[in-house]
């Protein structure tokens, strides 16, 4: 399974959001990248004032399930551990 995290420029949130998934990351053993977007970004465009985004990518499935604000953590948390437990089930 791997997670993307799409941040931007001052947005605490964001920041929350990191250190989430990095706690969440140690616990269940996925890949985790973060990426930050400028506003010259195309997906900065599309995202607008919706950050943090975060897409969940797992094993087995076509498309990512993406979370945008205002997703809190603990609906980021709930999202992680299901996506976790049924890219487990496909392995």
């Amino acid at each position: 399974m791997r997670v993307l995290l799409y941040t931007k420029t001052d947005c605490g949130l964001c920041d929350a959001f990191h250190f989430e998934l990095i706690d969440l990351q140690s616990e269940l053993g996925f890949t985790y990248e973060k990426h930050h977007l400028a506003e010259g970004d195309a997906l900065f465009a599309e995202f607008g004032e919706h950050f943090p985004v975060v897409d969940i990518e797992a094993v087995g499935s076509d498309e990512p399930i993406r979370l945008t604000f205002p997703t809190s953590q603990r609906q980021l948390r709930a999202q992680i551990k299901q996506a976790a437990s049924l890219s487990a089930q496909m392995r």
